[in-house]
């Protein structure tokens, strides 16, 4: 059997400070394990300046196959990693997965070096690829697979798992990765460091917001309650876990099987903590839903609203009902949960008086955070056919040491530069700055000790400075 790397590039800055537990690369080291591989899992979080630890893993451990899962902003640095790799075993294999390579695996293999890219999930395709390589079998014929053949491109596009088939997988090898790593840094609910777990409860996304990837494709597919609870139980009792992170795309979609399992949480692990950074559609929940949540521990929710414009929710087919969504927040925050809001400002053809207003919506809520992004398009996004067909720059043009929804050199919207930087720098102030909205936010935050952090942020997100927005031609 094979010795098998698996990398997880990462992305740092003092607005972005966020990781967490790679759990696609968890959930393939659980299924070659299962296969006899011996695999380890290396987090460059651990030594992200130089890649040291990356180096001399490489040189002692001499893995026989390499596996990087990449997003957008990881692009820069898993350069870094293949110039590593190649000048230490320049015959490896490599092979690419995750979000970024699944939707441009030419540039994957043409521009970064892969061998292969495993077009979005890997837990069945990723095996059969290891044994092809490893039998000289021909993979050009392996759905999910993307590769070069005679200077030309062969894409086969994958099959998803079936709920069944991901109730039949096993449980993420939480035993590949330093758990003391993710305890230190800021997690994906944003709401301070501790000793945690992230969860996937569920597959796939049935709206079809524009900006939104397509790598766990648009059609729902639920892992079973029990299912869900047995691996919290595992967590729970077998590996000290009290606090959980649920990062579905939609956790709340079937609200029968959202019922047994938080039923479950209560009857079954007894007293832990449940955030919920992104698996929650707002304008679906009602204030039984959110009591049960409460109920069975829910700590923090993050609810994405992007814009409060009717005319651009239809745009960009999110289709959001705003007074719905409105009541759902203040439904959490009366029920004593940490609650942030997602926005984005700049879609294209949207102007001043929209982006005022979803800015005003936030301001006016009750919630206690709120984070505002330009929206990127990505390639393989509808967002991105958008802005192509308006003639405007796409993702190519991108410069991806710059792509996240913060700083970015695109101005997609029908506002100048000046209007789109100076609404983010009035709505980070005037939400910030508000008294009673500091008093609330410092009261009711899961973890004071996180407010100091808190506060660079915002400065860093307010302070006058130069922002890398360029008028796309």
């Amino acid at each position: 059997m094979s010795k098998i790397l698996l990398i997880k590039p990462r992305y740092f800055s003092l607005e972005f400070p966020t990781i967490t537990q790679p759990i696609g690369l968890m959930s393939i080291g659980a299924v070659l394990k299962k296969e006899g591989h011996d695999i380890k899992i290396h987090d460059c979080a651990l030594d992200y300046n130089d890649l040291n630890i990356l180096r001399r893993t490489l040189q002692d451990w001499q893995p026989d196959m390499i596996g990087i899962s990449i997003i957008v902003t990881e692009v820069e640095q898993t350069k870094r990693i293949m110039a590593i790799v190649r000048g230490v075993l320049p015959d490896v294999p490599v092979i690419f997965g995750g979000p970024w390579p699944s939707a441009n695996p030419e540039a994957s293999i043409r521009n970064v070096g892969a061998n292969f890219v495993v077009c979005g999930e890997g837990e069945q395709v990723f095996p059969e690829l290891i044994r092809a390589i490893n039998s000289a079998l021909p993979v050009d014929s392996i759905p999910g697979i993307a590769s070069m053949m005679n200077g030309n491109m062969i894409i086969h596009p994958n099959q998803f798992l079936s709920a069944e088939e991901l109730d039949a997988l096993p449980f993420p090898a939480w035993e590949l990765i330093d758990h003391k790593l993710y305890a230190r840094t800021t997690s994906m609910a944003g709401i301070g460091r501790r000793f945690y777990m992230a969860i996937v409860t569920s597959r796939g996304c049935p709206f079809k917001c524009a900006y939104c990837h397509q790598t766990m494709g648009k059609v729902f597919r639920k892992r079973s309650a029990d299912s869900v609870l047995r691996e919290m139980e595992e967590l729970r009792f077998r590996h000290g876990f009290k606090e959980f992170e649920i990062i579905d795309d939609c956790f709340n979609l079937d609200r029968e099987r959202m019922y047994a399992i938080l039923i479950g949480i209560q009857k079954r692990l007894g007293d832990v903590k449940l955030h919920f950074p992104n698996a929650l559609r707002s304008d679906l929940l009602t204030q039984e839903d959110v009591h049960l949540l409460k109920q069975a521990g829910t700590v923090s929710a993050a609810f994405s609203i992007e814009t409060s414009s009717p005319r651009l929710q239809k745009m960009i087919h999110k289709n959001l009902d705003i007074e719905k969504a409105n009541d759902a927040i203040q439904a959490a925050v009366k029920a004593g949960i940490f609650t942030s809001g997602y926005f984005m400002i700049g879609f294209p053809t949207e102007t001043y008086k929209e982006a005022a207003a979803t800015a005003e919506f936030a301001l006016r809520s009750s919630l206690h955070k709120a984070s505002f992004f330009v929206p990127i398009p990505f390639a393989g996004t509808e967002l991105a056919r958008m802005v192509s067909s308006m003639q405007k720059r796409t993702n190519d043009e991108i410069n991806f040491h710059e792509a996240h929804y913060y700083n970015t050199t695109q101005n997609i919207s029908a506002m100048s530069d000046r209007e789109l930087q100076g609404i983010f720098r009035k709505a980070h102030i005037r939400f910030y700055l508000n008294p009673g909205r500091i008093i609330k936010y410092v009261l009711h935050h899961p973890q004071p000790s996180a407010f100091p952090r808190a506060v660079i942020r915002f400065l860093v997100k307010v302070l006058p400075r130069k922002l890398l927005l360029r008028r796309a031609a």
